[in-house]
């Protein structure tokens, strides 16, 4: 994998884990995600890793109205709020993120979208997602 991260568009932080998606953060031990300066996702990459949206976070370019996640009312990703809203003890500091500057989330909600970034990983999002469906 190369390093490559310079765009100036909004980048979603729970993007899929496909070819050319940028890993941003892998899951430590104790079910936390460790952020990692962002390297870009080759096919030998998706090949030798297994479970990939349990093990890592992945970003790339926000799709805003191509997104299922998309508010169309609200133009706004809602995601964000939903996993703020998670039942997770939460960081009063930020952390280091690489992609703070350019993220959906930070950029529509500030530091509140944060302080539970690092607990989530997208299997746990679809969850959330297929829960506040129903």
């Amino acid at each position: 994998m190369e390093a490559s991260f310079n765009s100036s568009k909004k980048m979603c932080p729970s993007y899929v884990g496909k070819v050319g998606a940028q890993l941003f953060g892998v899951v430590n031990k104790d079910g936390k995600v460790q952020f990692i300066t962002p390297l870009t996702v080759t096919e030998d990459f998706i090949e030798q890793n297994e479970n990939l949206e349990q093990r890592f976070r992945f970003t790339g370019k926000c799709v805003e109205k191509g997104c299922g996640q998309w508010s169309h009312e609200e133009s706004r990703c809602s995601l964000s709020k939903k996993v703020q809203d998670l039942n997770f003890p939460k960081n009063t500091e930020l952390s280091f993120c690489p992609i703070r500057s350019q993220c959906r989330w930070f950029s529509q909600d500030g530091k509140e979208a944060c302080f539970s970034c690092n607990e989530v990983t997208r299997n746990m999002e679809e969850l959330l997602v297929n829960n506040s469906a129903q």
